[in-house]
């Protein structure tokens, strides 16, 4: 059961973010309007719960449908070559296999993090209760403009949000976009100062 807490900042962000209108960056109006906002059926949606139901230890959805969705949209719409993903994702693995399965992904945890990654990383997922600020640092060597990071988990509790806080005044980091179940994070080059977005989902 949720607490109240997190019942309090979701409503919270429901009230305060926006929706593609107002939003003046066209890159961030772009991805809303056709890849956020996308709700159409897919059949890969349905294959995908297949392969859940049918793979033993593969129970646990931990993200919300929608979200999980969301994640395989994003990730087939940025097409990344090389993915890595920290901590365990359960069904988040199989829609990122599916989005990309000409991808090279590595599923790691924190601990395994120095001296694993020697080359670009184009997606970095990290999953639900293994967001630290070690971590992210740890993987900056391997990002470029174009690298994309997805949060999971980030008002999960005090801890998390405040490195989430974290993250986004990094000076690497250029521009976020937090959805509440996932968030966000872009290297873009180019741009004149930090732009951080918050969108209903």
């Amino acid at each position: 059961m949720a607490s109240f807490t997190f019942v309090q900042d979701y409503l919270r962000h429901r009230l305060t973010a926006n929706n593609r209108h107002g939003i003046h960056s066209p890159f961030v109006y772009h991805l809303i309007d056709t890849v956020i906002y996308d709700y159409q059926p897919r059949q890969t949606y349905q294959e995908i719960a297949i392969d859940i139901k049918n793979q033993n230890g593969i129970t646990e959805k931990r993200l919300p449908l929608k979200v999980l969705k969301l994640i395989y949209r994003l990730t087939k719409h940025f097409n990344p070559a090389a993915v890595v993903e920290v901590g365990e994702g359960g069904s988040t693995s199989l829609y990122l296999q599916k989005a990309v399965p000409g991808a090279k992904i590595i599923a790691v945890n924190e601990a395994e993090l120095k001296g694993v990654l020697d080359s670009l990383t184009d997606l970095i997922v990290f999953n639900k209760y293994v967001l630290t600020m070690e971590a992210f640092e740890q993987l900056l060597p391997t990002v470029h403009p174009d690298t994309v990071v997805i949060f999971t988990g980030v008002h999960t509790n005090a801890t998390t949000k405040q490195i989430w806080n974290q993250v986004k005044t990094h000076p690497r980091v250029t521009l976020t976009i937090d959805l509440f179940w996932i968030s966000l994070v872009f290297f873009k080059s180019g741009r004149a100062q930090q732009e951080h977005f918050k969108i209903k989902y």
